[in-house]
């Protein structure tokens, strides 16, 4: 085979390899999930690809933005599930579309906050007439763990 032809496929499975470590949260779990030890990982993913650290952040960055748009479609797909429901209507639908937008664009402002961020995002529920259990059900926020359900069964 040719040279031309190995290199950057071996390139591109590690790169997919990486994305995949970095998707399910490996590299988050075994490095705290600090930025400081992302990029740690960064530089080192870059220096055993022999490439910049910025061509693994570019890479990473598009993975992230390409599952933000595959996690805003699946969401909204449930949401239209929660609306035909009756369990929320369309415009609280939009509501909780626009949140998760504006908490994505927070989410860096926000790390290691997480037991904050949920109180606030239970309340935001709360102040907006949405039942946090059962929107739970649909889309995965919102709601005790689950605990309050189990309670009432």
């Amino acid at each position: 085979m040719n040279k031309k032809v190995i290199f950057p496929a071996i390139i591109l499975g590690l790169l997919v390899s990486g994305a995949v470590v970095w998707k399910t949260g490996v590299a988050s779990a075994y490095f705290g999930g600090s930025t400081e030890h992302q990029n740690e990982m960064t530089e080192e993913l870059a220096k055993k690809l022999n490439i910049s650290s910025d061509q693994v952040e570019t890479a990473m960055e598009e993975i992230r933005t390409e599952h933000q748009a595959e996690r805003k479609a699946e969401v909204s797909t449930k949401l239209d599930q929660a609306v035909s429901d009756a369990v929320i209507t369309a415009e609280q639908k939009q509501k909780i579309l626009d949140k998760i937008a504006e908490n994505q664009s927070q989410k860096s402002a926000e790390k290691g906050q997480k037991g904050q961020n949920r109180e606030n995002m239970e309340q935001w529920l709360e102040d907006n007439g949405i039942n946090a259990d059962k929107i739970h059900d649909y889309i995965g926020f919102g709601g005790r763990n689950g605990q309050e359900n189990r309670k009432s069964e």
